[in-house]
Order: C-alpha cells, then structure tokens, then sequence
C-alpha cells in the first residue's frame, strides 16, 4: 500500500512563541529581577536601604504603569490604570518614609 505524505501543518501565528510572551512580560520580569537583587541587599547588608530600594521600585513601576500601554506592562495591568499607579504609590511612599526614619 503507498503511503501518503500528511500535509505540513501551518506555522504558528507570528507572536505566539516563548520569546514573545518574554517580551510581553519584560516589564514585570525586570521587576522580578530588581526585587531578587533588593532582597539579597536587605538579607545580606542594610534593610533601611533595601526598604528605600524597595520603594524606588514600587515608584518606579507606577511610573511605568502610567505611561506605557497595557500591552507593554504585562501581567502588571490588573486593575483600571489609575487604580494600579494610586496602588504603587501608596504603598511606595510610606515605605521610603518608614526605611529613611531613624530609630525604627
């Protein structure tokens, strides 16, 4: 009996692969890096920095989380936008007061 080729199956759509879903959640994987490494200052040397580290963090991610789109912040847009960049900042601000005050 002869065989019989099967069709080639179509390729994937373009922006279906492992290296594109990377790049929709750059934003949060550097984040996730920038939190390992803010993590290992507070274990390992000053946790009044870290917390101040942590902080610039939270802000610097409201930042972004206002400005780019929600196609480029990933998994980060969970809410509307104005809740998540009032979120960051509310929980940025007090940590970089508690971690700059003396005596705590």
């Amino acid at each position: 009996m002869p065989q019989t080729s099967r069709p080639a199956s179509p390729p994937p759509p373009a922006g279906t692969g492992p290296a594109s879903a990377v790049r929709r959640q750059a934003v949060l994987l550097c984040a996730l890096a920038a939190l390992a490494a803010i993590v290992t200052v507070g274990v390992l040397g000053s946790a009044p920095l870290a917390g101040r580290l942590l902080g610039a963090l939270l802000g610097l991610l409201a930042l972004l989380r206002a400005v780019l789109p929600a196609r480029a912040v990933g998994a980060m847009a969970v809410r509307s936008r104005g809740l998540d960049v009032t979120v960051l900042v509310l929980l940025a601000l007090p940590l970089v007061v508690l971690a700059s005050s003396p005596n705590l």
